[in-house]
């Protein structure tokens, strides 16, 4: 079977018999900036939100290291007593504020999420509303 020249004219020829409505190229162009507007703000805001949690971590990594160490230390030193009491109380207080700052790092990461998806998700819907528009003036 022999190959058509254009093997798209059944697609064109069906195509053009297609009423496409008008398109307000600068309204389109609009659109498109707007969009991309939005990616760069939630882009921006993904960025943020990683450096603060990055910079977080990084902090309580430190303050955990010497609490830690000093942890460490005092229950080597002190053995049974009633010095390790208190040292077991230090150490469960260490344990809690981990897991504080855990929940720390896991909030700045829903809220720049969060944050995200509402830029993202705002634009959407104003793009959906642009889009509906010039079909309202057919």
């Amino acid at each position: 079977m022999p190959v058509p020249a254009n093997p798209f004219a059944d697609l064109t020829k069906t195509l053009s018999g297609f009423k496409w409505p008008a398109m307000d190229l600068n309204a389109f162009t609009e659109m498109q900036r707007r969009n991309f507007e939005a990616l760069t703000r939630a882009n921006q805001v993904a960025v943020d939100g990683f450096r603060a949690l990055i910079e977080r971590q990084a902090e309580i990594a430190q303050t955990s290291a010497a609490e830690a160490q000093s942890a460490i230390r005092n229950l080597a030193e002190g053995g049974k007593g009633p010095d390790f009491e208190a040292q077991l109380t230090t150490a469960r207080g260490a344990m809690e504020k981990a897991t504080a700052d855990l929940r720390e790092l896991q909030d700045i990461v829903a809220r720049s999420q969060t944050e995200v998806f509402d830029i993202i998700n705002t634009r959407m819907i104003e793009a959906v509303d642009e889009m509906r528009q010039p079909a309202a003036k057919d």
